[in-house]
């Protein structure tokens, strides 16, 4: 196996890579812009037919940041169990089915505006149970952005990094001290790499 170039990211050229930013910025979720454009110029370097999934959905931000450039004839997989919500203080949370219903909803309307949706392939469930889809050594790129807690995270890597291609790359949003379950799972797991964006940790797989 040939040995893989290194990353380029340079963090001082990066533009983003989809039109409709002020929309994009109004959909609810914290993915950061600046997130976006280093997840993109990974994305980018993938080569055609590649197979790429996110852990964590919620309302569509990083899932439109990375359908929009996907290689030719890749397919991004969309895991989420939508029972994630963002409540003002006072607000009651709803039933669980209607927060699922509500957090859909919000995900195919937002990818079918940026024109993505027929890019990615939605699975409703959870990041666990969704493993079983994939076989071993068959993913290009995982993008993890589910629970945050220590165990969570310990047990997407753990399910998961098996899936990973050798040669390629698995992502951590919010690997900051903010998040210290993030962080403890990702150096407990020895996956060493580079803060590509203020709180997103980029590893390559060895070959």
């Amino acid at each position: 196996m040939q040995t893989p170039q290194p990353l380029q990211v340079d963090l001082k050229t990066l533009n983003y890579d989809f039109t409709g930013i002020l929309f994009w910025e109004k959909i609810t979720g914290f993915f950061s812009l600046p997130e976006a454009v280093a997840l993109q110029c990974v994305v980018k370097q993938l080569p055609p037919n590649s197979t790429v999934v996110e852990l964590g959905a919620f309302q569509g931000r990083s899932s439109i940041a990375i359908a929009s450039v996907l290689p030719p004839d890749s397919t991004l997989h969309s895991i989420d169990n939508f029972q994630g919500a963002l409540l003002k203080p006072g607000e009651a949370r709803p039933p669980m089915a209607e927060v699922v219903r509500r957090n859909q909803e919000a995900f195919l309307n937002n990818t079918t505006a940026f024109g993505v949706k027929d890019k990615i392939e939605l699975h409703v469930m959870d990041t666990t149970a969704a493993a079983s889809l994939f076989t071993d050594e068959s993913l290009d790129l995982i993008f993890i952005d589910a629970g945050h807690k220590y165990d969570d995270v310990k047990a997407d890597i753990t399910h998961y990094y098996p899936k990973l291609k050798p040669g390629r790359y698995m992502l951590f949003d919010d690997y900051e001290e903010k998040w210290p379950g993030v962080m403890q799972a990702v150096q407990n797991a020895s996956l060493a790499g580079e803060l590509i964006a203020p709180s997103l940790w980029c590893h390559r797989k060895g070959s």
